[in-house]
């Protein structure tokens, strides 16, 4: 009986274990935002961590890597970047991976825009010394390109979890949809416009308008750093003015300085548009995402530009 007894008391012992919580089937690295919501929306039921590489609210073009998302990265099954020099430290830091690391840019899944080649056929008589040369890096301001970059993030995956494939493509498809309809949005919205003008603090959305069919007036270039010397405000300002431009558009995380200026300079208005490389933690709390903020801009634009 003893011998039963301590036989049942060990047996309990064995199997009373403390909980935890299960390891991710994937571990993988997303660059910055956007890029964060294509891998989040497509792994939708998927034992997936999602290592975000731009803190919430930190502007894409500023980040540094810190010493311990060097390390993190390291233990990645994949990484999803963004090349054309948006953010150099990520680019820098990609290249030193492991060959057991799959990195995917996925600026080779994307129709691009040629700052430099964009400048000469503007028919804008200002100064573009201020542009940067060489791709324009802000892709995913055209929801097509959001498209094209969710299929390629889902064929990565797909092909590092087999057995997950049907719910990447459901939920891909899911995604894509909403994309298609924010791309007619765009589409539709801007037919009609007193002004096809859209002045901006810095030149991160000719995709945007490139889709729109709008011209871009930017005042500083695809660098927010690189600011216009005197003359080249001046020049900006008469384009504007000459366009009939009533609103000029400064960002969020950028200084309004140099927009009120030009706006002063052209009795404008300004306004706030997103170029969505960030999205604070209060607003990822309050559910903005992508889609939400794009509609957004495309109101505010529509109402800039009095389009009807």
């Amino acid at each position: 009986v003893s011998a039963l007894l301590l036989a049942a008391c060990g047996g309990e012992s064995s199997t009373s274990t403390t909980t935890t919580p299960a390891v991710a089937d994937l571990t993988i690295a997303t660059a910055f935002y956007p890029l964060t919501e294509i891998v989040d929306k497509v792994t939708t039921g998927m034992n997936i961590d999602i290592v975000g590489l731009t803190p919430p609210g930190v502007g894409a073009h500023d980040h540094e890597l810190t010493a311990s998302q060097l390390d993190d990265l390291t233990t990645v099954d994949a990484v999803f970047f963004l090349g054309g020099g948006l953010q150099p430290s990520v680019e820098k830091a990609v290249t030193q991976l492991g060959a057991g690391i799959t990195v995917v840019n996925l600026m080779d899944y994307v129709q691009t825009i040629d700052a430099a080649e964009k400048d000469k056929d503007d028919d804008h008589d200002h100064d573009h010394s201020h542009s940067d040369s060489g791709t324009d890096p802000h892709v995913w301001l055209d929801p097509a390109n959001m498209a094209s970059m969710t299929q390629a993030v889902v064929d990565t995956l797909s092909a590092l979890s087999p057995d997950s494939t049907a719910t990447l493509d459901t939920n891909a498809a899911a995604y894509i949809a909403e994309l298609e309809q924010l791309g007619t949005a765009i589409d539709t919205t801007f037919a009609n416009c007193a002004s096809r003008a859209l002045v901006t603090s810095h030149d991160a959305f000719g995709y945007l308008a490139a889709r729109a069919k709008l011209d871009t007036v930017p005042i500083a270039g695809v660098n927010p750093e690189n600011e216009p010397s005197a003359k080249e405000l001046e020049s900006i300002a008469k384009v504007a003015r000459d366009a009939k431009a009533t609103t000029v558009f400064f960002e969020a995380l950028l200084p309004d300085g140099l927009a009120k200026t030009v706006a002063s300079a052209i009795g404008a208005e300004v306004n706030v548009v997103d170029p969505i490389e960030t999205i604070s933690s209060t607003d990822l709390s309050a559910g903005k995402t992508y889609i939400s903020i794009q509609r957004d801009n495309i109101e505010r634009i529509a109402q800039g530009l009095r389009c009807s």
